[in-house]
């Protein structure tokens, strides 16, 4: 459940990461809510950058606010390095995200401007994007709203 500060901070990124994603995507606010959505349930409101409890033992867990891991979470770090920026800071981890969406992971934006309202714009984006081992669909669609909200 999202509250207190958590929910405050995300409240105060969401509006500004969704115009980012709009301009950027040539998506529509409830896209944008989407992805800030399943953003916001991995980070637990951007406040959470470093994963507790790594689901893999004896692993580095997720970083960043779609929590990457393994090679992903490499890359990450090798793309703030390149580009002299801080890893738990909102311009690498925007930087990061659009970079995916604009190459690996391209193939997210379309397949989310397709599904029809927001739950199942929620579900198409974990599964192009995020490819949790757990869904938490709720908990998605919850952080979407408070973003749509914000």
């Amino acid at each position: 459940m999202a509250k207190g500060k958590a929910q405050d901070l995300f409240r105060s990124k969401a509006p500004w990461i969704m115009a980012l994603l709009m301009r950027d995507f040539k998506i529509a606010v409830d896209d944008a809510a989407a992805i800030v959505g399943n953003l916001g349930h991995e980070s637990g409101g951007f406040a959470s950058l470093q994963e507790a409890k790594p689901a893999v033992p004896s692993s580095r867990g997720g970083f960043g606010w779609p929590q990457w891991t393994g090679p992903r979470r490499r890359k990450y770090e090798a793309y703030c390095a390149r580009n002299a920026l801080n890893p738990a800071g909102d311009q690498a981890n925007y930087g990061f995200v659009f970079s995916e969406l604009k190459g690996s992971y391209r193939g997210a934006i379309p397949k989310l401007l397709a599904a029809k309202g927001l739950a199942a714009k929620v579900k198409v984006f974990e599964l192009a994007y995020e490819q949790a081992g757990v869904k938490h669909y709720a908990s998605r669609n919850q952080w979407a709203a408070i973003a749509l909200d914000a």
